[in-house]
């Protein structure tokens, strides 16, 4: 088990390019709905942010488009994606932020840094969640924010017509992750899971994208083929599987009634001040 979980950019995918170009699919798909619960949660233009499994920075760039008087610390554990964020965010002019190279497991910030904490996509791949949702509670300041957002692979992409071949890839996805010390199934935990990392006041989430609503292709660019392909190449799902399910994805896009549904968890918490608790 790596110490840095079940997720590294060089071992998920097949093609790190392709991978990161996934990424930022993944970050559009949801980004107008989860942006606005970010808002509702209680995030503020002019608030000191931290972005905890920041990745290759789109979150980031999301961010600091959105509100131009935020300053975010983006704290990521792989050294390629810390590369790449660097570059791309620079290529892009932006400023008002750090990039931290850590763990988010001890991200070595001083306690009661920030007013609003995001983590995203994270915490299902880690061995031990709770710590990391302490961790985070530590550097937030009382009466601070800290959200976080996961799948639950129970409930993933949804099609119609449906087909029973993309149950099989997600269970073996799981079982490739949850090798790895991850828990893909996360999502349904998260309530409890900020509890006992000391969080309070936990409110959660179900955001949804739908192909009617946000079109076809945003789906095909957040999905692609590197992560099946990999587990077929690891031993975790049988090739005809795969075979399968490229041509099932294709008569679903064909037929004239389809539909594509996807589901991310959100769930957030506060740090309550000393009297309080």
């Amino acid at each position: 088990m790596s110490s840095q979980g079940s997720y590294q950019i060089s071992t998920i995918a097949s093609n790190i390019d392709k991978e990161i170009n996934r990424l930022k699919a993944q970050v559009d798909l949801f980004w107008d709905k989860e942006f606005k619960r970010y808002v509702e949660f209680g995030l503020e233009d002019g608030m000191k942010i931290a972005e905890l499994g920041s990745g290759p920075g789109f979150v980031t760039e999301n961010l600091l488009k959105a509100l131009p008087n935020i300053h975010i610390t983006a704290l990521e554990i792989d050294s390629i994606l810390v590369e790449y964020a660097a570059q791309y965010l620079k290529e892009n002019q932006f400023d008002r932020y750090e990039i931290v190279q850590g763990s988010i497991m001890t991200t070595g910030f001083p306690d009661n840094s920030f007013d609003f904490a995001i983590t995203r996509l994270v915490l299902e791949h880690l061995p031990d969640p709770v710590g990391a949702v302490r961790e985070i509670c530590r550097i937030i300041k009382p009466g601070g924010k800290a959200v976080f957002v996961d799948n639950d692979f129970e409930m993933h992409i949804m099609t119609f017509p449906s087909f029973g071949s993309l149950r099989e890839l997600y269970e073996a996805y799981c079982q490739s992750r949850s090798e790895e010390g991850g828990n893909p199934k996360i999502g349904r935990e998260l309530p409890l899971i900020l509890k006992r990392g000391g969080l309070s006041n936990i409110d959660f989430e179900v955001i949804s994208a739908h192909s009617e609503v946000v079109g076809d292709e945003k789906f095909f660019k957040s999905e692609g083929i590197g992560i099946p392909s990999k587990l077929v190449r690891d031993g975790f799902l049988p090739s005809k599987v795969l075979a399968d399910i490229s041509v099932q994805w294709r008569n679903v896009v064909k037929s004239e009634d389809h539909a594509i549904l996807r589901q991310l968890y959100m769930a957030v918490g506060e740090k309550m001040s000393v009297g309080e608790v």
